[in-house]
């Protein structure tokens, strides 16, 4: 009995380097699974802030355009506007004018950029 038990020494320190092991390898998973999604979070956030600042442009250049009794400020191809918002974002509107009045308003924040048109019969 005692060559028996001289044999079984080492299973336990075994055992217990394979469990902590299991347990290091769910850790680090599930660390890269948080750190994935705060990425994915962070790129979300900034790609709402361009699409806003390109609908402020929007909404902002209808505005002008309206108000002066819809005349189109600019020739096409040019960028007609462009300004920095009070959150470090910014926006760059173009005419196109295919047939209908067509505004593209091109919003930016960090480096994701997001782009929004608009476009209708008068």
């Amino acid at each position: 009995m005692n060559n028996y038990l001289k044999n079984k020494k080492g299973t336990a320190l075994l055992m217990t380097i394979l469990i902590l092991n299991s347990i290091l390898i769910v850790t680090l998973v599930a660390a890269e699974l948080i750190t994935a999604g705060v990425k994915m979070s962070g790129t979300q956030a900034r790609s709402t802030k361009a699409y806003f600042a390109g609908e402020a442009g929007a909404e902002h250049i209808l505005w002008e355009f309206r108000k002066n009794s819809f005349g189109v400020p600019g020739s096409e191809g040019n960028i007609i506007q462009s300004t920095s918002l009070e959150n470090d974002s910014s926006y760059e509107v173009d005419y196109a004018n295919p047939g209908t009045v067509k505004f593209i308003s091109k919003g930016s924040y960090a480096s994701v950029k997001r782009s929004v048109e608009v476009e209708f019969d008068f």
